[in-house]
């Protein structure tokens, strides 16, 4: 009994420090970032040996990359199309995802087949297409391509969608359908308050993605005026060379926010059992 307890105890101590390494392995290059932010030049950066500490910190470079960046005028334009996007794209997946998950029609198989299979798509193969057509609707430069489309959800957040919804039992809808309740209002008062961990994920993956996307917005936004933080940090770069102090500070402060808003939904993101009741 003692011997198994020991194996036991070894195999905890074995695991615990696996997830230390890669604790710390996944977490280096932030905190090389932080601290390389804080070096007063870029040649101590490049030093030999590495000097990870700087000697001098150096919060000047944060200034300096907050006035290039213009940092409040690109934070406002990211906050804009990440809240109208994030919205629409979690208001569209849920209602396709409540539509495969609760009604019965013809050929539903079928558009189901179909709309997973553009999971195998990649955004660049459309890329030129969706180009064309917002030109031809005249809104390049604007802020439209990037959250209009979001109204038709993703493939994957329709199907994460509809696979917790398949998971909760029908009876609740039965029960709120025999109290006078509408499809619409099972969607709303029943599915959705017992979907909150999903809707955290989703969350996750909109915010992180709308983000730091630097392709889109480097397509469709022509004006200065209305570049986000990820097209703003090209703005730390010089006609001959990079500031790589000003440009990891610049980078501290646009990862800040992921950041902030993973350890705020943490709980909720590993959270995977629905607890339903009739009341």
């Amino acid at each position: 009994m003692q011997k198994i307890k020991t194996q036991k105890t070894l195999r905890q101590i074995a695991l615990h420090l696996i997830c230390i390494l890669l604790s710390v392995l996944f977490c280096f290059p932030f905190v090389y970032m932080v601290l390389t932010s804080f070096q007063p030049t870029n040649d101590a950066i490049f030093a030999l040996p590495p000097k990870l500490f700087p000697e001098t910190f150096a919060f000047s470079n944060y200034s300096y990359a907050f006035k290039e960046m213009e940092f409040p005028r690109a934070f406002g334009n990211t906050m804009l199309i990440l809240v109208t996007a994030t919205a629409l794209n979690m208001c569209g997946s849920t209602c396709v995802a409540y539509g495969f998950s609760r009604f019965n029609a013809k050929g539903k198989g079928i558009a189901w087949t179909v709309l997973m299979a553009t999971m195998m798509l990649p955004w660049v193969v459309t890329m030129v297409p969706a180009f064309v057509i917002f030109k031809f609707l005249g809104w390049i430069g604007t802020r439209l391509p990037l959250i209009i489309p979001a109204f038709g959800g993703s493939a994957y957040n329709i199907f994460m969608l509809r696979q917790f919804m398949m998971g909760i039992p029908r009876d609740l809808d039965e029960a709120a359908k025999i109290d006078g309740c509408s499809s619409v209002g099972i969607l709303i008062k029943i599915l959705m308050p017992n979907m909150m961990p999903v809707f955290a994920t989703l969350f996750i993956f909109l915010f992180t993605s709308i983000w730091s996307d630097y392709l889109a917005p480097s397509i469709y936004l022509v004006k200065k005026e209305q570049h986000t933080l990820s097209l703003a940090l090209y703005n730390l770069r010089t006609a001959y060379a990079v500031d790589w102090k000003s440009t990891m500070a610049g980078s501290a402060m646009f990862a800040i926010p992921m950041v902030i808003v993973l350890f705020a939904m943490q709980r909720f993101f590993v959270e995977g059992i629905v607890v339903t009741g009739i009341k």
